[in-house]
């Protein structure tokens, strides 16, 4: 897809009328012993309005209020993640992509670099913060991701200052994903093996990832 896919939005699920962004990450499912698998429901974070049934919270933040960072840029799009990531080392270069086994949904910390070994009393949220710096003159790039560039060191802490080579302070964006995994703790596999599976239809969810489009 080419240009401003988003101008020809017409609707949006978003609380906020006026957001006709496009946001995407993977759904998660639980695979049964059977084969068959079943979608995990979503649920309500807890910093949402109550009557809010589940959805993706979108954040958008700013740390460095002396920077250049209220950009808004129509047309501009990136991706944060790869759904190829194989290994748990490589997944760990991801520092933006995580996994929170939720004690209740006010539980940001351990992150985890891939889906929680064991069952999570309130259920496991997933956690996309996209890079922040960008080169202030591309809207996209071939991979969706080399006209960003990632400051942070970890998924909920402030980014370090932009490099010279993507000058450019962004809102920092922020997808957090709350799954109510607790309606599958009875189906558990008796030898305690994962059973949650990623939508992207590879078998390590170290290849979480999420998609962006301003509009």
């Amino acid at each position: 897809m080419t240009g401003d896919i988003g101008e020809h939005g017409s609707c949006t699920t978003c609380t906020f009328t006026e957001d006709f962004s496009n946001y995407w990450t993977a759904v998660m499912f639980f695979k049964h012993t059977n084969g068959s698998y079943k979608r995990v429901p979503i649920m309500q974070n807890t910093a949402l309005p109550n009557g809010i049934n589940g959805g993706i919270t979108i954040y958008y933040t700013q740390q460095d209020f002396s920077s250049n960072g209220n950009q808004k840029i129509t047309g501009f799009r990136m991706t944060v993640g790869s759904p190829t990531t194989s290994t748990l080392a490589n997944a760990k270069g991801h520092v933006g992509l995580r996994f929170v086994c939720l004690t209740d949904k006010a539980t940001r910390f351990s992150e985890l670099p891939d889906f929680p070994t064991k069952l999570c009393k309130g259920g496991i949220m997933t956690v996309h913060h996209f890079p922040s710096c960008w080169d202030g003159k591309n809207l996209d790039s071939p991979d969706h991701q080399s006209h960003m560039f990632n400051t942070a060191v970890e998924a909920f802490s402030p980014a370090k200052p932009c490099p010279a080579s993507h000058p450019v302070r962004m809102p920092q964006l922020a997808y957090e994903t709350l799954w109510d995994t607790k309606h599958f703790d009875s189906m558990w596999p008796i030898n305690g093996s994962n059973s949650f599976v990623l939508s992207f239809g590879y078998k390590k969810e170290y290849g979480t990832h999420a998609d962006y489009m301003f509009r």
